[in-house]
């Protein structure tokens, strides 16, 4: 590799390295600090429960609208999450199943699916929720109903 060529790739990957998520405004690093507390909790709960080794729960805080979420605990739509797929541990084919296929979890502000016309009560929540190359992903929503028995049946689904 040429010394020009070689200096562009280290530039471009201390770039990329230094990049890191948008500058939060003061609600949102607040908004952050409190979820990070709450899922903290739980998530320790999770991690010796289920022998996973997830270090914390990813989310968008970027997207993070405080005034949406106005007089409500947001993070208290992704506790439950982390909760429910704790439960599922306490079944022994589950735990082992849980232990070597979930790497991480992730609760998001944006993206979140629309309700349709004709949801009935889980649709909409359910339609917010997957399990993809080792990521349990909720797309967080005021109107999500049934978390923790939406995000169970997510991950019992995704296992078998």
């Amino acid at each position: 590799m040429h010394r020009k060529s070689l200096f562009a790739a280290v530039v471009s990957i201390a770039a990329v390295a230094f990049a890191g998520d948008p500058e939060l405004k003061p609600a949102q690093e607040e908004g952050k600090e409190q979820f990070e507390e709450s899922v903290g909790k739980v998530l320790k709960t999770l991690n010796e429960k289920c022998g996973t080794k997830i270090t914390a729960v990813k989310s968008d805080f970027h997207n993070f609208k405080p005034e949406e979420w106005q007089g409500m605990g947001f993070y208290s739509w992704c506790d439950p999450v982390i909760e429910s797929i704790t439960s599922l541990c306490d079944r022994p084919a589950y735990k082992k199943a849980i232990a070597k296929k979930l790497t991480g979890i992730q609760c998001l502000f944006a993206g979140v699916k629309p309700p349709q016309k004709e949801d009935g009560t889980n649709e909409g929540t359910l339609r917010n929720m997957s399990f993809e190359k080792g990521q349990f992903i909720f797309h967080m929503s005021k109107t999500s109903t049934n978390v923790s028995d939406n995000a169970k049946a997510v991950m019992e689904k995704a296992l078998n």
